[in-house]
């Protein structure tokens, strides 16, 4: 339900036959299914993604899962009324937390639903979990809304969930009875991190997740709907039982009046503060995108959703890689792509060593703000936004300004690396010439090669034959249309020599000396004709090995290095 903890299923309460709210049906009218919908950057990767899955694997599972992610995610969420009567929507923070749109959906208990769009999020409280959302013009689900309780619980109290839990990947009502087990829970956010967050009502009602942002509710025939509310439900203890906890009315309230008072000449007083804790952020000796993603805007997120996720993967190493994977199992997808967006920015301003950054300059007005920041000697601009009751930031510099040019300039890149062919593991077939230093002026060469290991040939007519097999290193690195393969290797062959023994009067210990050689060299590609390259390489015989000792003279075998180094050119092609 919340980052700060894992979430289990609850152990089945019975529920009591003696509940003061006999029934739950009218209930329903107050209490919906919130839905959100991704931007449409991240819906277009995921899209990409699948129908990458689909040509590689032909895997139906992933495809499902990537078809579920995209639904949207799903929380609980409740009618509120003002004192004026307007109708608002009030939810977890982790509910709406990077959505692009917004709907809530009330279902009867026949089955019936009606379903309003549109939704429009005023204001959200990351450090409470809140969030306030408005209908849109002229939709009004209900004539009022459930009103707030005007007296703390009392433990041992019974109180009522209701929500939308999931089973399985569908979201069904649920009603739920328990007490109130601490009026006014405070704990640690986690076992690193001793400050205290609260207070919470713990109770035992039902819980599972898609309950967050549903009610705590206080039943009361004299009230609207027959409930009070008491809270709303945000998180559960792990290895506890029935260890649920509400966000009691006194902090929903304090969010409600300022999120419905907004004074927009506080705005840039609140930007002030805003980029004093983003600059004390940055400048700590270590990786910092974690802290910048909880300033990016979801339409930065999802206009730069695609570009972040490759550059993150391509460049980040195992760590980020990790970062992101841990993301996404504890808060989600779309929240993990926030980190992902957040690591091209640190990318492009860390340079070598710490972060070190100052405000330049701050223009703008009203609700958009642009922000120059010197960092590490060079000025980054970026513009910030007011969104949902805080400062969040829209753009930053070049790598997250939803600059489609950078994708498409990476995907010609990939097709253009792809023509180059450049990896080690490409099967290299290839033919030349070869000046045979003190041996002869020219001979043909030929040589077949894969990653490390490969054969080579050389031929100067019937005076000179080399057949020899090598292992190595070749290496890949490209720029632009040209791919370069540095190689290294060492081997051995047999060299037939008319130079070494007549091959009419060969002896039991042969005429083809063995060399071993070390050899070094380059070759070149280019996307323009994929596959094809020229190759150049020297190669130098170390010794020969033949007869009984080769380093004897006196040996009749003894055979002295005539074919001491080798000058190769040649072409290829690589499959």
């Amino acid at each position: 339900m919340r980052r700060f903890f894992l979430i289990f299923l609850l152990l089945v309460i019975p529920f009591s036959v003696f509940s003061q709210a006999a029934s739950s049906s009218g209930l329903r009218d107050y209490v919906g299914l919130i839905n959100q919908t991704y931007h449409p950057g991240v819906v277009d990767y995921f899209e990409k993604l699948k129908e990458e899955i689909g040509k590689r694997s032909g895997s139906e599972a992933a495809s499902r899962a990537i078809d579920i992610f995209l639904r949207g995610d799903v929380g609980s969420g409740f009618v509120y009324s003002d004192a004026r009567g307007n109708l608002y929507v009030l939810t977890n923070n982790h509910v709406i937390t990077q959505a692009y749109s917004l709907s809530i959906t009330f279902e009867r208990q026949d089955g019936t639903k009606r379903r309003f769009d549109n939704l429009k999020i005023i204001a959200a409280d990351e450090e409470n979990d809140l969030a306030i959302l408005s209908f849109a013009p002229g939709d009004r689900p209900i004539a009022r809304g459930l009103s707030f309780l005007t007296r703390p619980v009392n433990e041992g109290e019974d109180v009522y969930s209701a929500g939308f839990p999931g089973l399985g990947t569908t979201p069904l009502w649920q009603f739920g009875r328990g007490m109130v087990s601490n009026a006014n829970a405070r704990f640690p956010k986690s076992l690193e991190d001793e400050t205290l967050m609260g207070p919470f009502i713990q109770h035992t009602a039902e819980i599972d997740p898609g309950n967050s942002g549903g009610p705590l509710l206080i039943a009361d025939r004299n009230a609207t709907g027959g409930y009070y509310v008491a809270g709303i439900n945000t998180l559960k203890a792990t290895r506890r039982q029935a260890a649920n906890y509400a966000i009691p009315i006194r902090t929903i309230q304090t969010f409600v009046t300022a999120a419905l008072n907004q004074r927009p000449d506080t705005y840039r007083d609140a930007l002030d503060t805003r980029l004093e804790n983003f600059l004390e952020g940055l400048n700590v000796n270590k990786a910092v995108y974690p802290h910048i993603a909880e300033y990016l805007s979801p339409n930065c997120v999802g206009e730069n959703a695609e570009y972040a996720i490759q550059e993150m993967y391509e460049k980040g190493g195992a760590s980020a890689r990790q970062s992101f994977t841990r993301k996404m199992e504890e808060d989600g997808v779309v929240e993990a792509i926030g980190y992902a967006v957040a690591w091209t920015i640190e990318n492009s301003i860390r340079g070598q060593g710490a972060i070190k950054a100052a405000i330049k300059e701050v223009t703008g007005e009203g609700e958009e703000y642009t922000v120059v920041f010197t960092i590490n000697n060079k000025d980054h601009s970026s513009t910030w936004v007011w969104e949902y009751g805080n400062w969040r930031i829209r753009v930053f510099g070049t790598v997250a300004a939803g600059d489609k040019e950078l994708l498409a300039k990476k995907e010609r890149q990939k097709k253009n690396n792809e023509k180059l062919r450049t990896d080690s593991w490409d099967f290299h077939v290839q033919a030349g010439y070869a000046y045979l230093f003190s041996k002869a002026p020219a001979a043909l060469y030929a040589s077949i090669d894969i990653s490390f290991i490969g054969l080579q040939f050389f031929f100067a007519g019937p005076e000179f034959i080399s057949i020899g097999g090598f292992f190595g290193w070749r290496g890949d690195f490209q720029a632009g249309s040209v791919g370069f393969m540095p190689f290294i290797r060492g081997g051995f062959e047999w060299q037939f020599d008319r130079d070494y023994k007549d091959w009419n009067t060969a002896t039991d210990h042969g005429f083809a000396p063995i060399a071993i050689n070390a050899q070094a060299g380059l070759k070149v590609t280019t996307s323009y004709v994929p596959g094809l390259f020229i190759g150049v390489g020297f190669q130098y015989n170390v010794f020969n090995l033949h007869g009984l000792d080769p380093w004897d003279i006196s040996n009749p075998y003894y055979c002295p290095n005539k074919m001491k180094m080798a000058l190769i050119f040649s072409a290829g092609y690589a499959f």
